[in-house]
């Protein structure tokens, strides 16, 4: 027995493809009433069929029965029906007939439920002998159920970077997919796994997440891997369709080596009084990557420049360390200098135990022959006017700087523009060699300037002094 508000219940069943669908059933009371004459009358708009239900790319042979649409008009006339909208008349057009006499709708060809997931279009009843309606239009719905027949596809790009030495279970990067089939379905569960490089990395079934599964990734051994992924509908059942491709995993670089040295030590002549200049160049190697804080080297002269005779820079093109002097060396003063340079990476290191390394240099002073030298630039001497020729005014001598000694080392005048003096080559002795006037427009402000010249007779080198009298 039916109630007066009806009744409604579910009826679950199984498709072609092994899944579970439900349809719900709503039963009313017949409205029908019997007159005298004994024939059936309805209220218009009461005839009211539940969605039909199709399966897309269904097969040959064609057309098939779907489901019956019946009027209570046809209890009591003779009626024919037509039918007309989307997948009749109208784009997709002849998709659905329907038989005339009978009402029976019938599909005529296979549907792609991913193009057109439902059909409504409108049913009409007509009297055989008079061609008038006997009841209002009715919309006709018919859904067409899903079969896996889309494979899940990727999205997206399958790169991910992750650092070199992370920790296990550090997340690489999410590889995204998508199944056209019917959502809430196993169709489109879609299940992700590796079928590659399963000893370093994991993903995760469901969500499709890829972490490492060491700590040893190291860039430095191998700095990219290629791994294969594979996603699979159907919750990963081995019926299910599937897709695989290749994520590209680059390890970025961590600044886990040190710079090193190609040699042990170094030693580099510089001769003394050498001017500023390149003197000395310095490999480094370095396994990180390139051009990067984690290769670019920083040199520093921890010890041996505390005069600053030298600065150290780093070579942006080749990464050595130049050294240049800038500062003349004096062989008498040092003959020898011991340099300790240190090389350090701009960025800090990590994940490893190795410190920054440092090298000995060795630089030594090559002496050069520098001639004599003066005991002052400028020496003074006080001479009366009309001092007799002969009169010995003083000595302006010179010592070789290496020796300390003024054997050897010849006088000769330079400059002496009034010829007032003359020197002993020998000794260095400066005499009278002609009558001085003050008043000579050689003097200036009382002074009289000689320009004299000492030679280191064995070398052929010279300096130049000034004496003025």
């Amino acid at each position: 027995m039916v109630p007066a508000n009806g009744r409604t219940f579910s009826v679950q069943f199984q498709d072609p493809n092994a899944q579970k669908r439900e349809i719900n059933v709503y039963l009313v009371q017949d409205s029908r009433k019997v007159l005298k004459d004994g024939l059936l009358k309805r209220s218009k708009r009461r005839w009211s069929p539940l969605p039909f239900n199709i399966i897309e790319n269904d097969v040959q042979p064609f057309p098939k029965d779907v489901e019956l649409i019946a009027s209570d008009s046809s209890a009591t006339r003779s009626v024919y029906y037509t039918i007309s909208g989307p997948g009749v008349t109208e784009e997709p057009v002849g998709v659905f007939s329907v038989e005339m006499k009978t009402g029976m709708l019938k599909v005529n060809k296979a549907v792609d439920r991913e193009r057109t997931p439902q059909f409504v279009f409108q049913a009409r009843v007509f009297d055989r002998y008079t061609n008038q309606e006997t009841d209002l239009p009715l919309p006709i719905t018919v859904n067409v159920d899903d079969v896996n027949d889309n494979a899940p596809t990727f999205t997206g790009l399958l790169q991910f970077t992750v650092l070199e030495q992370s920790k296990a279970g550090t997340m690489v990067g999410m590889v995204n997919a998508t199944d056209i089939d019917e959502r809430g379905t196993d169709h489109t569960k879609i299940r992700y796994s590796l079928l590659s490089g399963t000893n370093l990395f994991y993903i995760n079934p469901e969500t499709g997440v890829i972490s490492t599964k060491t700590d040893t990734l190291d860039r430095e051994v191998n700095d990219k891997y290629l791994v294969t992924v594979e996603i699979r509908d159907m919750n990963g059942a081995l019926n299910g369709l599937f897709n695989t491709a290749t994520a590209t995993i680059v390890l970025g670089d961590i600044n886990d080596n040190p710079p090193t040295f190609t040699k042990t030590s170094y030693d580099v002549k510089v001769k003394e009084n050498q001017g500023e200049g390149l003197i000395l160049r310095i490999p480094i190697e370095d396994k990180d990557l390139v051009k990067t804080p984690n290769w670019n080297t920083e040199f520093v002269i921890q010890k041996g420049n505390e005069n600053g005779n030298f600065r150290i820079e780093r070579d942006p093109k080749t990464n050595e360390g130049l050294i240049y002097l800038i500062k003349p060396l004096d062989y008498e003063k040092t003959k020898n200098l011991k340099l300790e340079v240190l090389a350090r990476n701009q960025a800090e290191l990590s994940g490893t135990t190795a410190q920054w390394m440092s090298i000995p240099v060795d630089v030594s002073v090559v002496d050069e022959d520098e001639g004599p030298e003066f005991t002052a630039p400028t020496v003074l001497f006080t001479v009366k006017e009309n001092t007799p020729n002969d009169t010995l005014i003083g000595t302006y001598i010179a010592v070789d700087p290496e020796t300390k000694s003024s054997a050897g080392i010849k006088y000769y005048k330079v400059s002496d523009p009034a010829s007032w003096i003359k020197v002993d080559e020998s000794t260095g002795q400066l005499k009278i060699a002609n009558n001085i006037d003050r008043e000579s427009h050689f003097v200036t402000n009382g002074v009289y300037n000689v320009t004299m010249k000492a030679v280191d007779a064995s070398h052929a080198s010279s300096q130049n002094g000034t004496t003025e009298c």
